[in-house]
């Protein structure tokens, strides 16, 4: 419910959800280019999801954890539909979840694309933490993109990571 109210707002369509028990249609109105963008993250999110159903499965007899949270390399085995894939929590200031999105979605779109990985935005009443799924290189990569994006425009004040980084000043 709350991640497609902030799609609808992140790209300006309206999404009509499917009914439980009836087949699982989305209907999205709005402008061409914003039900494509739509519909894309739809799509994402449902592959998304069915890998960790399917990783959830799998892992069920072994209790392996599919889910790692950075510095952590011990993450069980990945879904049989992305091999070596892994997700981290990126956690940022509550503050700046609204730039690292940016315009309609265009910077964490951009941050996805260049590094290849899918990343879900904390949606307004949660805990402002990115979830970056990909290959382990690849969401480090993503998760580099997002604070340097953060220091960059914010003139480098704003600490992500808890140590003390070059980024810091006083």
């Amino acid at each position: 419910g709350c991640k497609i109210k902030a799609l609808r707002a992140k790209t300006n369509t309206y999404i009509k959800t499917p009914v439980r028990g009836e087949q699982p249609v989305f209907v999205v109105t709005g402008r061409r280019e914003d039900v494509v963008a739509a519909k894309r993250e739809i799509q994402s999110a449902a592959e998304h999801f069915s890998q960790i159903r399917a990783a959830r499965k799998a892992n069920a007899a072994t209790g392996n954890v599919v889910t790692s949270s950075i510095g952590n390399t011990s993450h069980g085995p990945p879904s049989p539909n992305a091999p070596g894939h892994v997700t981290i929590k990126v956690r940022v200031p509550y503050r700046v979840v609204g730039l690292v999105v940016g315009p309609k979605g265009a910077t964490i779109k951009r941050i996805q694309q260049q590094t290849n990985t899918y990343i879900v935005t904390p949606s307004r009443d949660k805990e402002p933490i990115f979830e970056v799924t990909g290959l382990q290189d690849n969401v480090e990569r993503a998760r580099e993109e997002i604070e340097g994006h953060i220091a960059t425009r914010t003139g480098g004040t704003v600490d992500t990571n808890g140590d003390d980084s070059d980024y810091q000043s006083s």
